[in-house]
């Protein structure tokens, strides 16, 4: 309930998330973990201090490591396009 009332306040869209919609877990690239462990401990002032220490961590990465992430705002939009039916590749 707490959350609804913020979502509400803020006037947050709230995107339905389909109940299996493997296409669409960030953790399934493996991306987590690696932006964890050198985030780890560290204070941020601001998000867009966060942002750019995610952004820089990123660019570490190597050839197509990170590629799949980088298509998910995509893939997000494929799923609300087909009314979240699952679809393979992107």
């Amino acid at each position: 309930v707490f959350v609804k009332k913020l979502l509400r306040r803020r006037r947050w869209e709230v995107l339905h998330h389909p109940p299996y919609s493997p296409d669409l877990s960030p953790c399934d690239y493996n991306l987590i973990p690696k932006l964890q462990q050198p985030l780890r401990g560290k204070r941020f002032r601001t998000r867009e201090d966060i942002s750019n220490a995610v952004r820089r961590e990123m660019a570490r990465f190597g050839d197509g490591e990170a590629d799949g992430i980088r298509r998910l705002p995509r893939r997000w939009q494929r799923i609300l396009d087909t009314l979240g039916d699952y679809f393979g590749g992107c």
